[in-house]
């Protein structure tokens, strides 16, 4: 009889560690939920910052070529004008 008191105590705690091994997991995985979310969202952020700096980047090329062709008219103007 007392073997098996002992046995049911033995159960018994390991029982009470696997629980509080499964709340830790638990809680290790919501964390890392949380960071996997945060990840996505900054890098949802990240790729809309770099589309609009590509966005920048094509509106600078366009003004340069704009510039670079009133520059041209002018140069025509002037040779006409000398």
């Amino acid at each position: 009889m007392e073997e098996l008191i002992k046995l049911i105590e033995s159960n018994a705690k390991a029982i009470a560690a696997l629980s509080s091994d499964i709340g830790e997991m638990k809680r290790d995985r919501d964390y890392m939920y949380r960071l996997m979310g945060d990840l996505t969202n900054k890098i949802a952020i990240l790729a809309s910052a770099q589309a609009e700096s590509y966005e920048t980047m094509k509106n600078l090329d366009d003004r340069q070529s704009q510039l670079t062709n009133q520059q041209a008219q002018i140069v025509e103007i002037l040779k006409k004008l000398s």
